[in-house]
């Protein structure tokens, strides 16, 4: 009788859920593995001393002790592209530096960083030309959305496909520099626009081939079991940051164009076209060719998981 009585009583008593393990429910909230330390401070120290050369070179090409004409303008257009590239990688770098040396939350962190970035390239774009005061202000707030938007890069929850495609970037930003250089240098062809020509067809396939390797190298040598879309978005950042530059250095070239030249000659309109027209198919063609190779190169070179093997032998 007792015992009937005490059963009851049991079963009413209010039982505790059995709490998941630490080591079931951590795994949910990781990031992924990170780049190291080595990778940060190289990216780091290349995108400050290309932020820093890009804009004192500019100021050298620009600059003009009175302020600039309207020539002066138009070749400050023309060169708007390189710093509006250098701004965004810069951004990018600092949202994915930015969380390593501070604490806090990862996201909040990150756009504290590019922020910061955003802001000091402004400000120092604006000291370099304050002499004219609307050119100055209009030149700091396309780097300041340039960094910005750069830093967006950054955010995913997911950094080391970011990292490889940072280190392809800057594959890409070597390129073109390489390519400024040979163009000054060397004459392909004894037609300007042919030689414009080669350098716009094949020069993309090229950056775009070694930065989709770049960034599959990158990440293999991780071992951080990226999966494919991992490789597929490492081996696209690069032409797709030039693609997403090649839109702000148009309206910037608008806009800047607008503030300080009066009248535009058919000839600087016919030129900026075909400028943005290479720009843009040139981006393009980096971007599906880096992403068709960094996925092609996963799908070839790495193994297959064992869970793969036995779907396929069963």
């Amino acid at each position: 009788m007792t015992n009937s009585q005490k059963a009851p009583e049991q079963e009413t008593e209010p039982r505790e859920a059995p709490a998941a393990p630490a080591d079931e429910a951590e795994p949910v909230r990781e990031a992924g593995p990170r780049p190291g330390r080595p990778t940060l401070w190289v990216l780091g120290l290349t995108a400050l001393a290309a932020l820093g050369g890009v804009l004192y070179s500019l100021y050298r090409l620009t600059g003009m002790a009175d302020g600039l004409d309207q020539t002066g303008v138009m070749i400050l257009a023309l060169s708007l592209f390189s710093p509006i590239i250098v701004a965004a990688y810069a951004g990018a770098v600092a949202g994915l530096v930015a969380p390593r040396l501070v604490k806090g939350p990862r996201k909040a962190v990150a756009a504290l960083g590019f922020t910061v970035t955003g802001l000091a390239t402004a400000t120092a774009a604006y000291l370099l030309f304050q002499v004219d005061g609307a050119i100055a202000l209009t030149l700091g707030l396309i780097l300041l959305g340039s960094a910005l938007a750069g830093g967006l890069i950054a955010l995913p929850r997911h950094p080391l496909p970011v990292a490889a495609g940072l280190w392809a970037t800057l594959l890409l930003l070597v390129f073109m520099f390489a390519r400024g250089l040979l163009e000054s240098s060397i004459e392909l062809s004894n037609d300007p626009l042919e030689e414009y020509g080669i350098l716009g067809r094949y020069a993309p396939f090229l950056m775009g081939l070694v930065c989709g390797l770049c960034a599959f190298l990158y990440l293999w040598k991780r071992k951080g079991r990226t999966k494919m879309l991992g490789y597929l978005l490492a081996g696209a950042l690069p032409g797709g940051i030039w693609l997403a530059c090649t839109v702000v250095a148009q309206i910037g070239v608008e806009v800047l164009i607008g503030v300080g030249v009066d009248e535009l000659s058919f000839l600087d309109e016919g030129y900026l076209a075909l400028a943005f027209q290479t720009q843009y198919n040139g981006s393009m063609t980096a971007m599906f060719v880096g992403a068709f190779c960094s996925v092609l190169a996963y799908g070839l070179l790495l193994p297959k998981p064992p869970k793969a093997k036995a779907a396929k032998s069963s």
